[in-house]
């Protein structure tokens, strides 16, 4: 556990349901409780502390400064009748909150897969394969015009809600870009003298791998990547597709370059 900060430190991060807060100091913290505009059950993280806390199990953060003593102090004139209704809609509330949390992380390796196929379908790549073993996630694009393609990789590696909290949602992605080359057998036995894998275990972010199919004629360069689901699928499920495919078309854009530079 950390040390506890000062009345005023600006240090501390809230989760709630509507998604990370703050920095807030104790003394906002207090006034927020005050107030109803936070529930104890919120968590709460500063800098030293292994992971995620919930603020009630830290009540001597607040007790010093006139709340936080176990229950969310009576507000001057409410009735104890009020009282007791508010108490109980924290308690509503707070369950909520935990299942909304927990329902978004159940769902997003989901939607951030239909957001990629929704990206590249509309950057003109048509799909044509897509496969799953339950953690990995294998998507195959064809451009017809052109007949080049692009594979996707995807794992996502915070399904569990108290280190999605911390790192927030997370995916190992691996990126493709393949053409069919004309003198597949040359292009194979260049690869071969340097043969790593089609998909390196634990790759280092930006390492470019070089893999070809003899019976399609097509050679792939291919890049790992560790994106943040967080940047593109709000806590609404809002896709921010401007962005994702401005990503994704990068990627395709520095691969190509990569494989006619290469292999042209």
């Amino acid at each position: 556990m950390s040390q506890m900060p000062g009345p005023d430190e600006t240090v501390i991060h809230v989760h709630t349901a509507a998604g990370q807060l703050g920095p807030y100091s104790r003394r906002q913290l207090a006034s927020q409780v005050d107030s109803g505009a936070l529930a104890l059950s919120s968590h709460i993280w500063v800098e030293g502390m292994s992971d995620w806390t919930r603020l009630e199990d830290n009540a001597e953060w607040l007790s010093d400064l006139g709340t936080g003593g176990g229950l969310v102090p009576q507000r001057p004139g409410e009735s104890d009748d009020d009282y007791q209704d508010r108490l109980f809609g924290d308690l509503v509330k707070s369950s909520w909150d935990y299942l909304e949390d927990h329902t978004f992380a159940s769902h997003i390796d989901e939607v951030f897969l239909g957001a990629v196929i929704t990206s590249s379908l509309d950057s003109g790549f048509a799909l044509i394969d897509i496969t799953s073993d339950g953690q990995h996630h294998y998507l195959r694009f064809e451009n017809m015009s052109d007949q080049s393609r692009l594979i996707f990789r995807m794992t996502h590696l915070t399904g569990s809600l108290s280190v999605a909290k911390v790192l927030g949602q997370r995916a190992s992605v691996v990126i493709g870009y393949g053409e069919r080359i004309g003198n597949v057998a040359k292009v194979m036995n260049a690869v071969r003298a340097e043969m790593q894998s089609g998909y390196l275990q634990n790759a280092e972010p930006g390492t470019i791998t070089v893999d070809g199919d003899l019976q399609s004629g097509y050679v792939y360069v291919q890049v790992d990547l560790y994106l943040n689901i967080d940047d593109y699928v709000s806590r609404t499920y809002h896709i921010d597709y401007p962005r994702l495919t401005g990503h994704i078309g990068a990627a395709k854009n520095a691969l190509a370059k990569y494989l006619r530079g290469r292999f042209g």
